[in-house]
Order: C-alpha cells, then sequence, then structure tokens
C-alpha cells in the first residue's frame, strides 16, 4: 500500500498533543457522590473510551485524507462473446460489384455483433492486418469502406489470408516468444511440424474464435489453403465462408477454379464451419435474390450458435482506492463515542 499524499500524516501526532493538552471535558453531573452506586471495572474501562475513540475517528480521517493507494494490480476487463477475423479477399477479380457486394454484407454482418470481438485482414496477392479483434464498430466500419480491390496485390492468396487471421487470433496466447515466420515454415509442409505442434500444444482451443472468408473461392498464389485450414483445425478455430461470384478475371482455368472452390469447401468443412454461396447481385440490389436473404440469414443464424464464452477486452494496470476503508473506521469509532457519551453512561 502507499499514500499519495503522507504529508498530511504529520497532523496525527499534533492532534495527540492537542488531546494531551486540553482534558476531556465529560463527567456525569449527580450532586454527590454518596449516592453513586459502585461502578464496575468493566464500565469504568468504557467510560473512559470516548477519549481514545476521538483520537482514532481523527487518525483514520487524515489516513483517508491522504488517500491511501494498493500496490499495483493487473485488471482484465471481459465481456460475454466471440473472437473472430473477417478476411476479405481485395484482388483484382473482386474489382467493382463483387467488392461492393462483400462491403455490404461485412458491414451489415458487424452491425449485428453487439457483443463479439471482430477484428478484419485484407488478402490479394500478399496479407495484411487491417484491424485486431476490437469492439469499436465505427473503427471497423470506417475500415471497410476504405477498403478497396487491388490493396495488396492483384491475385488471390486465400492461404496468406488465412493464415495471417490464425495468426491475429491467437498472437496475444503465444506472448513474446511467438515467431510468425517459423509458425508459417512449420504448415506449409505435407504435416505440421515440431514448431507448429508446439504452437497448438500452447493455445487454448477455444469454441468461440472463428475466421470467416468473404471470396470468389479462388486462390491462384501463395500456399495452398489446405495447410492453414489444417493448422486451424488443430487449433479449434472454425473458418466460414461466404462466397461471391467474382467480378473480374481470376486468371484460373474453369475446370480448375471448380477444383478449387471444391478444395475451400472441403477446408471450410474440416474446421466444422460451413460455405455460404451468394448470387452475383449486390445485396442491396434491386434483384438480390429470395435465395441469398435466406442463405445471409442462416449464416447469422449459424455464427450466433457457436458458443459466446468469455472474451478478454484489454488489461489495465493500476492503483485501488483505498481511502474508503479508514473513512468507515473513523465513522465506526464516532459512532461508538456518541454511543458511549449518550447512552452506556446513562445505563444503571
Amino acid at each position: 500500500m502507499s499514500l499519495e499524499d503522507p504529508l498530511y500524516l504529520m497532523l496525527i501526532p499534533l492532534m495527540y498533543l492537542l488531546l494531551r493538552l486540553f482534558r476531556w471535558r465529560g463527567y456525569v453531573g449527580y450532586p454527590s457522590l454518596r449516592r453513586l452506586p459502585k461502578v464496575s471495572p468493566l464500565k469504568t474501562v468504557i467510560i473512559s473510551l470516548p477519549r481514545a475513540l476521538w483520537f482514532l475517528a481523527v487518525a483514520f480521517t487524515i489516513i483517508g485524507i491522504c488517500h491511501p493507494l494498493s500496490d499495483l494490480q493487473e485488471i482484465e476487463v471481459n465481456t460475454q462473446g466471440r473472437e473472430m477475423i473477417l478476411a476479405i479477399d481485395t484482388s483484382f477479380s473482386m474489382t467493382g460489384r463483387a467488392m461492393e457486394e462483400i462491403k455490404s454484407v461485412v458491414t451489415d454482418f458487424i452491425g449485428n455483433r453487439p457483443n463479439d470481438l471482430i477484428g478484419v485482414v485484407i488478402f490479394g496477392t500478399d496479407a495484411a492486418l487491417v484491424v485486431l479483434p476490437t469492439q469499436d464498430y465505427t473503427l471497423l466500419e470506417n475500415s471497410i469502406t476504405r477498403i478497396q480491390a487491388s490493396q495488396v496485390g492483384f491475385q488471390t492468396a486465400i492461404g496468406e489470408g488465412l493464415f495471417t487471421a490464425i495468426t491475429a487470433l491467437i498472437e496475444n496466447d503465444m506472448g513474446s516468444d511467438f515467431e510468425i515466420k517459423k509458425l508459417r515454415e512449420g504448415i506449409n509442409k505435407d504435416h505440421l511440424d515440431n514448431y507448429a505442434m508446439k504452437v497448438v500444444q500452447k493455445v487454448t482451443a477455444k469454441e468461440n474464435r472463428i475466421i470467416i472468408l468473404f471470396t470468389d473461392g479462388i486462390y491462384n498464389v501463395g500456399i495452398n489453403p489446405v495447410r492453414p485450414f489444417r493448422l486451424a483445425a488443430r487449433l479449434g478455430i472454425k473458418v466460414y465462408a461466404v462466397a461471391v461470384e467474382p467480378s473480374g478475371e481470376t486468371g484460373v482455368e474453369p475446370e480448375q477454379a471448380t477444383e478449387r472452390i471444391a478444395d475451400l469447401q472441403k477446408g471450410v468443412a474440416s474446421t466444422g464451419g460451413i460455405y455460404f454461396k451468394t448470387s452475383g447481385e449486390t445485396i442491396t440490389g434491386p434483384h438480390f435474390r429470395k435465395e441469398d436473404y435466406e442463405q445471409v440469414a442462416r449464416f447469422y443464424k449459424e455464427i450466433d450458435s457457436i458458443e459466446s464464452n468469455k472474451v478478454l477486452l484489454e488489461k489495465i494496470t493500476s492503483k485501488k482506492d483505498l481511502y474508503f476503508y479508514p473513512a468507515l473506521l473513523g465513522l465506526v469509532c464516532v459512532i461508538g463515542m456518541v454511543t458511549i457519551e449518550n447512552i452506556w453512561i446513562k445505563i444503571p
């Protein structure tokens, strides 16, 4: 414990000196001591207490004025919800209508998640973390508004976007010894290497961690999405995909595109997530089909069905005010003093 204004403690010895200089004026006004019954030793002690209680009340009040504080302590601010990353495809094939559809779905989705922590990752040829998981929905919506096609390259690296989303979800659990480069190398094989397995063992699996991919589902560069899907499944992270029709060239032959969409669907299913498909019309357009509304409604329902666990919002290191305790003790002393002077001594 520490005192913010310890100089006020000098008043305590001053008050003690004043108490010694001025005698206590309380007395019992009987005309003759012969009429008094013999006072018990206990009552004699109690009658002398008001003076000590007065001094203690003043001392505790002064200690309260000194503003006592506890030692530094870490306080966790939590909420009950889900922690998720929205991984948005910003490749060339998302130019125009497809990007507007994704933005519309994402903005609507954010508005329906009052208790969840949401972060944003974008991916094209490369991937970038835009917003760490947060409840600042104004920041999220502004960030979504500024997203444009081809911001991080023209090609589509779904695997890179998925891997970046995974690391954003687990980085806090890993601490300062977390090496993203080593983890990336560890999953870029036919199996998870020793480092990747150590990461899996260190991270506590949580059912409320989710990644949602907004993409056309056709990757053409970067690590194979199968590998980060494998890592996500081992970490207990569910991956959902909201697929839109590309509005630009994908650079992939139709047959190969079909195979890669099928691979994406299998990868999503391997984590326990679900693949959703919308039409080529925008969600806000006049020709948006009823089936698309049903798909989006089903998508929301699936996310809502995921268990909402305790989510850490932030850690605050601070000192706790302790002035209440000396103030309470001072009040107890005053009440004791008044009780003895006005009630106890009048009891025969």
